[in-house]
């Protein structure tokens, strides 16, 4: 009998227990700022997994995740810069050699443009970032652009394409500090 009351008091208490948590999952459940603020951007799937891959966007506000977000895409136009001076001092087509001479012209512009950019949003010029960033996207698809007018295949059409992506996800990112109220806010009340 005293058996049946022990194991009938450990399952009210379990149930209890998990009655509990659940109702405490429910009602204060974590707003993910990373995914609410991909969602809002042109490319999702490359915004979550380039800053799920920074251990610091866990902690960061929007304009964290935007600096982040910026400081990959100047990686990663640095690294297309070097490829470019690379494939330029190869190059024997005279088309492929007109091509990579833009394209290092573009992504100098590039590197430039995502610098300033870094400093308009440090300096809470949202405005001035958000267009330097979408001139960085602008700067890597011309350079993919002068293959296609020439009809040339491009050498670069996967790190053009990233480049573009990425500097469009940071203009997509700072254009939510542009917004007017906080935004943090807005994301967890939806």
């Amino acid at each position: 009998m005293l058996g049946r009351r022990i194991v009938a008091l450990v399952f009210s208490l379990s149930l209890l227990f998990s009655v509990h948590q659940s109702f405490a999952t429910r009602n204060f459940k974590k707003v993910d700022l990373v995914e609410q603020v991909c969602k809002t951007t042109m490319d999702p799937s490359l915004c979550m997994s380039t800053l799920r891959s920074n251990p610091r966007s866990s902690s960061s506000d929007v304009k964290g995740l935007a600096h982040i977000m910026l400081e990959v895409t100047l990686s990663k136009g640095s690294d297309n810069f070097a490829q470019v001076k690379k494939l330029v001092r190869n190059a024997t087509d005279p088309i492929v050699k007109q091509c990579l001479d833009d394209c290092v012209l573009h992504y100098d512009l590039l590197i430039d443009d995502v610098n300033k950019a870094i400093h308009d949003l440090e300096s809470n010029s949202f405005r001035e970032a958000n267009g330097h960033a979408g001139g960085a996207a602008d700067d890597a698809e011309t350079c993919e652009n002068c293959f296609i007018e020439l009809k040339h295949p491009s050498p670069l059409t996967d790190r053009n394409n990233l480049s573009v992506h990425l500097g469009r996800v940071s203009r997509d990112i700072i254009y939510l500090l542009q917004k007017k109220g906080d935004i943090t806010y807005q994301l967890v009340k939806s």
